[in-house]
């Protein structure tokens, strides 16, 4: 079957693998109809370290094609043909604290599809049994390639301490994907979502605005405090999530809360992040890590989208097959969201 393999330190491209063997126990083998490509795919093309070589790709949504057999505690909720999406955790202990507790994103031996167990860019994937979910009718598989980071969003904004929902102000720094899907799990909850960004931005800043946001400006042209103040009374933002990756961004977002506020770092950042302590001292904040999604942030995800509150398909910027991994790779450096189409199962009705 074709597929997009990493073989070294910086070679990556379109190969021949071998076809999977049949599922089994306790597994399943799904047919690839799109997987989502983030900057950490792009990233993963320098540097030697997961599991070499290896198939990339972790935002996956295909076709059930086969199922192995049952294994005791190992729940199978899909049929052979069901249209579904893959959680990322390809191999748990099932025995530490985490893993009893279903926090799948702490388990200390977890080894995670497209970087320590081969991805889902290629025409089939073997997955727990239990790492998939599958897709409401009015979603259409494209669309099913974002709920990876979706649930990223959801994990941040839902299951950590903040308290997102009706009557809150919530600000979102870097107006990127995680940030897009970020604002709309807030804005779905009833939360005012301010979206940050800069000039250049000014496209997904739109895009921002037109699902849903109370405001997306510039950072450059806007004085972000003070609309933060005038929207707040003077109070200031309850949390902000920094999702750009921009050491000044998080440095800022201290500034944009008020008294007791949470700052949600959601991005990963290159370089050692510095903050003022005192103002986190005498304004009784919190700096809190968003890391990872669980299985529940896959259900909750599904239900706010068969629920109808959220637009995915206006986040697609580009859908490619395999063929044309280098543009997908160049596309996703300029902050374009690519979809590709490994061609294991045919997309189903894009509109529907």
């Amino acid at each position: 079957m074709k597929a997009i393999v990493k073989t070294g330190d910086g070679q990556v491209g379109l190969r021949e693998v071998p076809d999977l063997p049949p599922p089994g126990p306790g597994t399943i083998t799904v047919n690839v109809a799109a997987t989502g490509i983030c900057g950490t795919d792009r990233g993963e093309i320098a540097g030697t370290d997961g599991l070499i070589p290896r198939i990339l790709g972790h935002e996956v949504a295909g076709v059930v094609a086969a199922i192995g057999g049952p294994v005791p505690g190992v729940p199978i909720a899909v049929s052979v043909g069901d249209r579904v999406v893959l959680e990322t955790d390809a191999y748990l202990c099932r025995s530490c604290h985490w893993c009893r507790t279903e926090q799948f994103n702490r388990c200390p031996s977890r080894t995670g599809i497209g970087r320590t167990a081969d991805g889902g860019l290629a025409e089939q994937i073997t997955i727990r049994a239990d790492a998939v979910h599958r897709l409401p009718e009015t979603v259409s598989l494209l669309e099913g390639a974002l709920l990876e980071p979706l649930a990223v969003a959801v994990h941040a904004v839902l299951e950590g301490p903040f308290a997102v929902g009706p009557g809150r102000t919530v600000v979102v720094t870097g107006p990127g994907t995680m940030g897009q899907l970020v604002a709309q799990v807030a804005g779905a909850v009833g939360a005012r979502v301010l979206v940050i960004g800069l000039d250049r931005h000014e496209k997904r800043l739109h895009t921002a605005r037109r699902n849903g946001a109370f405001a997306a400006v510039s950072a450059e042209t806007t004085d972000v405090p003070a609309l933060i103040n005038g929207v707040t009374g003077g109070m200031g933002a309850d949390v902000v999530f920094e999702c750009s990756g921009a050491i000044s961004q998080a440095a800022a977002g201290l500034d944009y809360l008020g008294k007791g506020g949470k700052l949600g770092l959601v991005a990963f950042y290159k370089e050692p992040l510095t903050i003022d302590a005192m103002t986190v001292v005498h304004n009784e904040l919190e700096v809190v890590g968003c890391r990872g999604k669980r299985a529940s942030s896959f259900r909750t995800a599904l239900s706010l989208l068969d629920g109808g509150r959220l637009s995915l398909s206006s986040l697609i910027g580009s859908v490619r097959p395999l063929e044309e991994w280098d543009e997908a790779i160049d596309e996703v450096g300029q902050g374009i969201k690519v979809v590709m189409t490994p061609g294991g199962a045919p997309l189903d009705n894009p509109e529907r």
